[in-house]
């Protein structure tokens, strides 16, 4: 769970409405590449972690063309392993990087002096709370 810590942590030392939406995108892809290693091991959780992916790709599409959004580096699209754990244990992980994400980037649209970098915001935490949602309860 190593990947999922560290995002927290480049999460929380996040400064300003750029390095929220920067966090943000990693978050995203995290989530994206864990959720579908996790899909195909585990039945049970199969439609959440599918559901949870899709949302994923939606908050990273929702922050990618906001203003304020940095240059995403080449090295942005890797592909982490699955992190250690059971499938629970990893949706448990998940949900709380998500609803970590998701007060970030509230706060961020708050912040935001621009309409669309607020908009961005806004879309990519209802994403990224629709993923808690979905791994915690399996509904959205």
């Amino acid at each position: 769970m190593n990947q999922i810590k560290l995002a927290h942590q480049r999460l929380a030392d996040a400064d300003g409405v750029p390095a929220v939406l920067a966090a943000g995108w990693e978050i995203f892809e995290l989530i994206t590449i864990i959720a579908s290693a996790s899909a195909d091991e585990s039945p049970d959780l199969y439609p959440a972690f599918t559901f949870a992916r899709g949302a994923a790709v939606s908050g990273r599409n929702a922050i990618a063309f906001a203003p304020s959004m940095p240059p995403v580096p080449a090295s942005a699209a890797h592909s982490s392993p699955k992190p250690a754990g059971n499938e629970y244990e990893i949706a448990d992980a998940l949900v709380g990087l998500a609803l970590a994400l998701g007060g970030r980037l509230r706060e961020s649209a708050g912040l935001a002096s621009d309409g669309a970098d607020r908009s961005a915001c806004e879309d990519a935490a209802h994403e990224a709370e629709c993923i808690a949602k979905l791994l915690a309860k399996g509904t959205c």
